[in-house]
């Protein structure tokens, strides 16, 4: 998990999100998944017609949505869906839970079991957004 979530944050072109892709497939850890669901809503950006912007996206949306409603206590996820929600344009009127999910994060990261460094990141990450 450790790769996946170091790898995560430098998705930075085409061919890195597709090793990314790659990489969080193959994991057998089940916490990779809210990680692989915005990779595949950041493939939308790849390509060329617009349904078939739209149809990555929600395959994403709804792979995360799912892991989220069957996860509801898994920070991970929460924080996925905040930085998604964030980054995406607002059109696609996928952003209601930034603000209850941010609340969600700091309220649990400290009991969390995550590395200090990563909470520390993700802490860092949610207070840019406002």
């Amino acid at each position: 998990m450790q790769r996946i979530r170091n790898d995560f944050h430098n998705i930075t072109s085409k061919q890195k999100l597709e090793n990314f892709i790659d990489i969080a497939t193959q994991s057998e850890c089940e916490l990779a998944i809210p990680y692989l669901a915005s990779a595949t809503m950041q493939t939308a950006e790849h390509a060329f017609l617009p349904t078939s912007k739209l149809k990555r996206f929600n395959q994403g949306k709804k792979m995360l949505e799912s892991f989220i409603e069957d996860n509801p206590n898994n920070l991970e996820a929460r924080y996925i869906r905040i930085f998604v929600q964030s980054e995406i344009p607002k059109f696609l009127g996928y952003n209601k839970n930034i603000e209850t999910d941010i609340e969600f994060v700091k309220l649990k990261i400290d009991a969390s079991d995550l590395p200090e460094e990563y909470k520390k990141l993700i802490l860092k990450n949610i207070s840019e957004l406002k």
